[in-house]
């Protein structure tokens, strides 16, 4: 980043992602006297409690759980892609694998199915639910294979779908989601949620596990042929959706708490920017769409006010949200780090403007990096060893264009998933 820039993008973000993590967000929710525990008003009793938790941020809510709770947790599973966390002791942790699923998941998905199903009609629970729990635990409906449901999911992510249709798609092909892991459970609980969705619709976040969803199967149908996407799915897939299976019974709604959403995230960046003295605009906390078209507006719009700024002003511009990429070329990269070369190319350099973007959870798409930095000090990198943004945005391979420049944002896994955050610096 550029060295006259009184902030340091990075810490900002890691600031805002410490104020946003469970450590901080669900002490405040817990009471537990010896008669009662109530979690976000939700009375459970005052027998102990059984954890359950599937998705990015799962660890660190059930640790944050511990701390409040401790010797009252009878025990419970999870689910996360991390292969060996530290969980509270009496804890099961299972590792599942995103953004596709794979036999891990399909494992972890029956182990979590069979915890909850031995649940007594007089037990409670509490179950932590947070974004990639769509991938990361999976029971594909009958007569599909988890390798059918992973060429499926593949097939909709690179069609650069919005998370919506692609899980109302995995919805149908599953025994978990949309419910179907409640119509399971005989005990009383609540489902505490870190939403990774715009506007927290309870029926898309991971899939809704424990929120009762209504098929519709004619709908699915549609929207694959309308993308392109049927030829290609398997035939078991295809003959499945077409004879509108018969409908079951929606399963109970288990009451459902949204702990924190990018608004959550978003608040925090601008509070943590405001601290340094650097005013701010949020601009959106809805962004979506191809996310090379959103980076290169973005360029524009800093461009633009970067023409209305006096000498010595400094601003920040403000977007959260989530973009998709339809991946046309055989590259490597992320929504973030794709926004942020398709900004590049769009700035050409200019020094007033650092872009930084990057996913709550530390990683974007299938890479080791949480986004990229788009500024002069990259642009003249590029330049200087012959790296044309145009060729690599052609490719989907943002990545590697990153890494030889010096843009890639590393910060590991963050512990929540709250969708991604852009910060347009602007300094004259």
């Amino acid at each position: 980043m550029n060295a006259e820039h009184s902030v340091t993008l990075k810490e900002v973000f890691l600031e805002a992602v410490t104020a946003c993590s469970p450590r901080t967000l669900l002490p405040p929710l817990i009471e537990s006297s010896r008669d009662c525990i109530r979690i976000a008003g939700h009375s459970l009793g005052n027998n102990p409690l059984h954890v359950f938790g599937s998705g990015k941020a799962a660890v660190s809510m059930a640790n944050s759980l511990y701390t409040a709770l401790g010797k009252r947790i009878a025990g419970g599973t999870l689910v996360s892609p991390e292969e060996s966390p530290t969980l509270p002791p009496n804890l099961r942790h299972f590792t599942g694998d995103h953004p596709i699923p794979t036999e891990r998941s399909y494992r972890a998905g029956q182990v979590m199915m069979q915890a909850m199903k031995s649940l007594l009609p007089s037990d409670r629970f509490v179950y932590l639910l947070s974004g990639g729990s769509s991938a990361l635990m999976e029971i594909p409906a009958p007569p599909f294979s988890i390798s059918d449901i992973a060429i499926a999911t593949k097939l909709l992510f690179e069609a650069g779908l919005p998370i919506a249709d692609t899980n109302m798609v995995r919805i149908h092909l599953s025994r978990l989601k949309g419910g179907g892991l409640s119509k399971q459970i005989r005990a009383k609980g609540i489902v505490l949620v870190m939403s990774d969705v715009l506007d927290s619709p309870l029926s898309v976040i991971g899939s809704a596990p424990l929120w009762p969803v209504k098929r519709n199967y004619n709908a699915c149908v549609d929207l694959l042929r309308n993308n392109g996407l049927w030829p290609a799915l398997p035939a078991n897939i295809r003959s499945f959706l077409t004879k509108s299976p018969e409908e079951e019974p929606l399963s109970f709604a288990i009451p459902h708490e949204i702990v924190a959403d990018n608004r959550t995230m978003l608040y925090a960046v601008r509070a943590a920017l405001e601290d340094r003295k650097v005013p701010v605009r949020i601009v959106s906390d809805h962004l979506d769409g191809e996310a090379a078209d959103v980076g290169h507006g973005i360029a524009g719009l800093a461009l633009n006010v970067s023409e209305s700024l006096k000498d010595g002003e400094k601003l920040a511009l403000l977007f959260s949200g989530e973009t998709t990429v339809t991946v046309k070329g055989n590259g490597t990269g992320g929504r973030c780090q794709e926004l942020a070369l398709a900004a590049l190319a769009e700035l050409q350099g200019n020094p007033a403007i650092t872009l930084f973007t990057a996913g709550s959870d530390g990683r974007d798409g299938p890479t080791d990096a949480a986004g990229a930095v788009a500024d002069h000090r990259i642009w003249i990198k590029s330049q200087e060893i012959g790296l044309f943004s145009e060729k690599f945005l052609a490719q989907n391979d943002s990545y590697h264009f990153f890494q030889s420049t010096g843009g890639l944002i590393n910060t590991g896994p963050t512990g929540i998933n709250l969708l991604d955050i852009v910060i347009a610096l602007i300094q004259r």
